[in-house]
């Protein structure tokens, strides 16, 4: 099983836009529904809608669609769940999350989210990992070159509680959390990252072509505005520096690269 929120565990929009690409191109067939009326606060999340000449075209639905989708490449067949990471009631709607992998025989849990990090986007994706046992971090490491395991104190996310859960109920799960900069609000190159280590992982074969193509596209849009503007050319490169263990300068705050990243009309009221 594959799971992903919207939230505060999706800097980059890496967590949703992972699950979100499985779903686009695997098509699974949803076969459950979490309702969010117990676990989401609308008054910070509402929900978006679409009214035309005074009617009520469209409202998001309110609840949290789970599919399945036949993996005849690998051993086990794949289950997806995106979802709005939960304002409340964090142990009743992990062990919701959980009776549905009982009863399907989900064999392990895949989690994955997104952290800002002092990363630029030309920088090789780097995935941090959190897992229910040495076992499962040691057999999520030997994946790729790219993963290394968590080392982290601070406030956690739901992710952490459903491993935690998992691992009080004798399952396999692993935490995969893409490292992204703060100024891009999408990175389809890490997402490609993350897609490509699930394929191996549970012998997949979903297509990663288009987010690599998406990747250089957003990098080419990138240096055309860097060129533009020397205190975000500066920005990033203190951000360079930093990463090659420099001495960090030039911007002090974080500046977001609305021109060219969208925000998706369907999730955020605020995009015209």
């Amino acid at each position: 099983m594959v799971v992903g929120f919207h939230g505060w565990s999706d800097a980059g929009s890496i967590s949703s836009d992972t699950v979100d690409y499985l779903r686009t191109t695997l098509e699974p067939t949803v076969f459950a529904s979490i309702s969010n009326e117990s676990f989401i606060n609308y008054t910070l999340d509402r929900p978006v809608g679409q009214i035309s000449d005074g009617l009520i075209d469209y409202v998001e639905a309110t609840v949290t669609e789970v599919g399945w989708s036949a993996n005849p490449d690998g051993e086990h067949d794949l289950v997806v769940l995106l979802g709005k990471e939960p304002h409340y009631n964090w142990r009743l709607y992990t062990e919701i999350v959980l009776e549905v992998m009982r009863r399907v025989g989900v064999k392990r849990l895949y989690t994955v989210g997104g952290v800002q990090d002092t990363v630029s986007h030309t920088a090789p994706p780097q995935i941090s990992i959190v897992g229910t046992s040495e076992g499962t971090v040691s057999d999520a490491i030997g994946l790729d070159e790219s993963i290394q395991a968590a080392d982290y104190y601070g406030p956690l996310s739901v992710h952490t509680c459903l491993l935690k859960l998992c691992a009080e109920s004798d399952i396999e799960g692993v935490s995969f959390w893409g490292h992204v900069p703060a100024y891009l609000q999408k990175n389809p190159r890490v997402v490609g990252k993350i897609v490509s280590i699930l394929n191996k992982a549970i012998g997949l074969q979903c297509p990663i072509d288009q987010l690599r193509v998406k990747a250089v596209e957003i990098d080419r849009r990138i240096n055309e505005i860097i060129a533009k503007d020397p205190n975000l050319k500066r920005f990033v490169d203190s951000v360079e520096q930093k990463r090659d263990g420099g001495r960090q300068g030039g911007a002090d705050k974080i500046i977001r690269l609305d021109d060219f990243v969208r925000r998706d009309p369907n999730k955020d009221p605020r995009t015209p």
